[in-house]
């Protein structure tokens, strides 16, 4: 019985053993696998993104939410992950930010579907970053796919900026100025007393022979 309770108890200390031991290699891996994850974010996290021109700079100089998020975007985070899951989180909230408050005139569709469009990359660099192994594949793919998105946004800016500058052709001009002759004399032609239009006025006089019949 003596036996029975020692070699319990022995077997006991051998999974006990063996669990932490397990336990310890898993460690071990895992912090291995954060150092990579580590290194290889630290080493690759930016975002290439030429500055907006003169034009679209001085439209959006009172945008604050988007000069908010260029310069949340443009911190590099350092030190550890959390510092990068932290930054990923930062980024899709001013990011959603930005559709809360566009300028008027950039205020379009074609300028809300890109805005749109970032922030599913941005909402996907957060899932990618804040797993418990993160997927550093994923995760470089990511971020030159959030430069363009937000390339796009730039140039789609400055896009109406230049509609908005393009002088009518004359043609145009010409067509423009013959239609308000046009409208202009048959508003002065409708205005006319009748004793100034003949024929309306001779109209007028049959109508009223035909009522005093």
């Amino acid at each position: 019985m003596k036996f029975k309770i020692i070699l319990f108890f022995l077997v006991l200390t051998l999974a006990a053993c063996s669990d932490k031991d397990e336990r310890v290699a898993n460690s071990a891996k895992a912090e291995k696998m954060d150092k990579a994850a580590l290194d290889i974010l630290s080493k690759n996290w930016h975002f290439s993104v030429p500055p907006a021109n003169p034009k679209v700079q001085q439209q959006i100089a009172s945008w604050n939410q988007w000069h908010d998020f260029m310069k949340e975007l443009h911190q590099i985070p350092k030190g550890s992950l959390n510092a990068f899951r932290n930054k990923s989180k930062s980024l899709t909230s001013k990011g959603q930010l930005l559709e809360l408050n566009i300028p008027k005139r950039f205020d379009r569709p074609a300028v809300r579907s890109r805005i749109s469009t970032l922030n599913t990359k941005l909402k996907s660099l957060e899932t990618y970053v804040n797993l418990s192994y993160i997927q550093t594949d994923k995760v470089l793919k990511l971020l030159p796919e959030v430069s363009a998105e937000l390339a796009s946004v730039q140039n789609q800016l400055n896009e109406i900026i230049i509609k908005s500058e393009i002088p009518k052709e004359e043609g145009e001009l010409i067509m423009l100025q013959a239609l308000d002759t046009t409208r202009n004399a048959r508003r002065e032609i409708q205005e006319q007393p009748a004793e100034e239009n003949p024929d309306q006025a001779k109209a007028m006089e049959r109508k009223k022979r035909l009522l005093n019949r």
